[in-house]
């Protein structure tokens, strides 16, 4: 009897350890196929197992932290370091990881070097380390300075555990922003390496995706671009040409057997199954990669093709005479041995961000860095690392700066995020002063073609990349028709909280009707509130009631790049009745005719605060602040003539100073600005109330001759 006991706890013991080996190696295959959530979920899944298998306690830690579990991973591996005989030399290896990653540099260096001590002399990792111990020296000492920027996730909304990267804003629209994605649901599904579907250890390929930005800084809304882009192969999103009609973009089975191709967002009738070849001086097939197209004359772009000086290098290839240079490589200032990737040129043309994993420009793995074109030298200054918290110990890389000059957009595997790689927001503090754009900015042709950078993108164009264009037989308007002389009186509101009555909706739904018939029209909405409270409280709730209006506007089908918001300071005015005022003008296209259309200051209405300085036709203004929300520090008291300024399509609120005739008076006043610390203040000039970029500007140009010098 005793015997078959033991005989049948044998048995039990035996298909236990049996079972134990099955979950174990059916981890270890989950693992070699980077399913780290599969390979956890299969080792928790048996207790014993993780507790008496030191192999399967520390698979189960490095599973945590490729999952961003790093408490969980640093728990499970400092248990095993404790022991008399730590298992394996890699627990001080992934336990430097941790504090790496927490930005903990001295703890990180110190369990590195621990590694080293225990791993063999030949071991292939050694080199690695030792750049990792360089750069959490470089961590250690770059952690102390002070910086002007924020950084934000930008949310499960958009990033998922999984695999967000390659963010690009609109060339169109500001608050739209596109990347790529390799997410469960891609289309083609789960693969293996030859292509076949594999929905157990198999990997999904990547496609492109679009955001936009709702109330703010609050991005969602994302969407798979259509079915004639996407594809059961890889798609990377890689650019827009300047005027947002064409993408670029890779399609492939893998990195190197692809190809990148241009959509123009024909017809759908025009269309074949696949899209048009980049006929260019870059390949994929030979390593090339990353591109950046600036003005459509100049690319940057990343390549292992030889010649290089090892890893990845940045070249760059210009456009004339209808056919690209030859690529050229940026020289030994910018590259390395290392990976120089993801490169960005700002819109000064000389300006040029790029991310690199060089040990000693870099705190983690592939960093951001700037480099400045000296043209009189004839060369790159020596790169820059933009710090924490842009940079981690993560790859921080694709970092494009948006045409605000406040906000870049990047994607980071920082471990502080929702999956392998996520996409962020940088707010700067000041303006980036690389990205005013310059009347005409002579790039040297020793470094890159003779370009003229101009502002190409008008406020009503369409954003095509959305998706495909409207069927056949859809034809642009006809001659536009003449509009009434305007007619339209402010609005006003009794405290914040009041909405749109019916009147107010009536009076909205006739200029959307306006806007809607006169293609081109832009309406400016000025805000006043009276309110007894801070200016900068009273400014931000007069947006907000700008908004409610616009919102309003949207509704009835008008497209937000023809509505223009400001909040101004009312003084000691006050209003018809109520604490806030909306006032409506509009600045009408230059090709209508001087009768076709008044802005409605001369209409005879009274406006809401007369003789304001904001009735000006031509204004100049000096830009402080780009914010997402409203604005918590003294500096708007201090100067007169504050304002908030908002359109529908721009996530930001910009806050300006004073109000000036002239661009003299404006550009002393920045320079005081300038003098009391406000280092990236710049002037901006606004016509019939709506603010006009240097190449908008020019066309004003015989009407307010003042312009010149804002253009010049």
């Amino acid at each position: 009897m005793r015997k078959s006991i033991l005989t049948l706890i044998a048995c039990v013991a035996l298909a236990a350890a049996q079972g134990q080996g099955i979950r174990k190696q059916e981890a270890k295959e989950f693992f070699a196929h980077q399913h780290y959530a599969e390979a956890l979920s299969a080792l928790s899944s048996d207790p014993a197992l993780v507790k008496t298998d030191p192999e399967a306690r520390f698979l189960l830690a490095v599973c945590h932290y490729q999952l961003n579990h790093l408490n969980e991973a640093e728990n499970i591996l400092q248990g095993l370091a404790r022991q008399d005989k730590a298992p394996y030399p890699e627990c001080w290896l992934y336990l430097g990881k941790i504090y790496h990653a927490m930005h903990q540099f001295g703890k990180a260096a110190d369990y590195y070097k621990e590694y080293l001590r225990h791993a063999r002399p030949s071991h292939p990792n050694r080199q690695m380390i030792w750049d990792d111990i360089r750069r959490c020296a470089n961590g250690m000492e770059w952690q102390y300075r002070q910086t002007e920027v924020a950084v934000e996730n930008m949310g499960p909304a958009v990033n998922t555990e999984n695999d967000e990267f390659a963010p690009i804003v609109s060339p169109n629209f500001s608050n739209k922003l596109y990347f790529s994605s390799i997410r469960k649901g891609n289309i083609g599904g789960s693969r293996n390496n030859n292509g076949l579907p594999d929905s157990r250890l198999g990997h999904y390929a990547s496609d492109m995706f679009s955001c936009e930005a709702q109330g703010g800084s609050n991005w969602g809304q994302v969407k798979a671009m259509h079915y004639l882009l996407n594809s059961p192969q890889h798609e990377v999103l890689l650019d827009f040409n300047s005027d947002g009609s064409a993408l670029y973009y890779f399609k492939g089975n893998a990195p190197e057997t692809g190809q990148i191709y241009v959509d123009t967002f024909r017809k759908m009738e025009q269309r074949s199954l696949s899209t048009d070849p980049f006929i260019g001086p870059i390949s994929p097939r030979i390593g090339d990669g990353t591109p950046y197209f600036a003005n459509d004359t100049l690319l940057y772009f990343s390549s292992r093709r030889p010649g290089g000086y090892g890893g990845l290098d940045l070249y760059y290839a210009t456009y004339s005479d209808g056919k690209w240079t030859a690529p050229k490589n940026l020289g030994p200032v910018v590259n390395t041995p290392y990976d120089e990737t993801t490169p960005f040129l700002a819109r000064d043309g000389r300006t040029l961000y790029f991310s690199s994993n060089h040990p000693y420009r870099s705190l983690g793995g592939l960093d951001v860095l700037k480099t400045v074109y000296n043209a009189s030298a004839k060369r790159w200054t020596e790169p820059e690392n933009l710090g924490l918290p842009v940079n981690s110990a993560g790859d921080d890389a694709y970092f494009r700066i948006g045409k605000d000059g406040f906000t870049a957009y990047f994607s980071s595997s920082r471990k502080d995020g929702y999956g392998l790689r996520d996409l962020y927001l940088a707010y700067f503090q000041n303006f980036l002063p690389e990205m005013e754009l310059p009347a005409t900015y002579q790039f040297s042709s020793s470094i890159g073609p003779k370009i003229e950078v101009e502002e190409s993108i008008s406020q009503s164009q369409k954003d095509l990349a959305s998706e495909p264009l409207a069927p056949s037989g859809a034809e642009g308007p006809e001659e536009a028709p003449v509009a009434a002389a305007n007619r339209f009186a402010p609005l006003y509101f009794g405290q914040e909280e009041e909405g749109l009555s019916p009147d107010d909706e009536l009076q909205l739904k006739q200029i959307a009707e306006d806007l809607k018939a006169f293609p081109g029209l832009q309406l400016a909405i000025t805000a006043f509130c009276t309110e007894p409270q801070s200016l900068s409280k009273r400014l931000f709730s007069g947006v907000k009631k700008a908004e409610l209006a616009a919102d309003y506007l949207m509704q009835q089908g008008v497209d937000g790049n023809a509505i223009f918001m400001r909040s101004v300071d009312a003084g000691d005015a006050s209003l018809k009745k109520g604490h806030y005022g909306l006032e409506f003008s509009f600045l009408k296209p230059q090709e209508f005719p001087a009768e076709t259309l008044l802005p409605s200051l001369e209409s005879g209405l009274a406006p809401a605060v007369p003789g304001h300085n904001s009735h000006r036709n031509l204004l100049y203004k000096v830009q402080v602040f780009s914010l997402s929300g409203p604005y918590k520090g003294s500096l708007i008291e201090q100067y007169p003539d504050a304002m908030v300024e908002k359109s529908p399509n721009l996530a930001y609120y910009r806050y300006t100073l004073g109000a000036f005739s002239t661009f003299a008076e404006a550009e002393a006043f920045r320079q005081k600005l300038i003098g009391a610390g406000q280092k990236s203040a710049f002037v901006a000039s606004y016509i019939y109330g709506i603010r006009a970029d240097r190449a908008i500007a020019r066309k004003y140009i015989l009407q307010f001759p003042d312009l010149q010098n804002f253009t010049n």
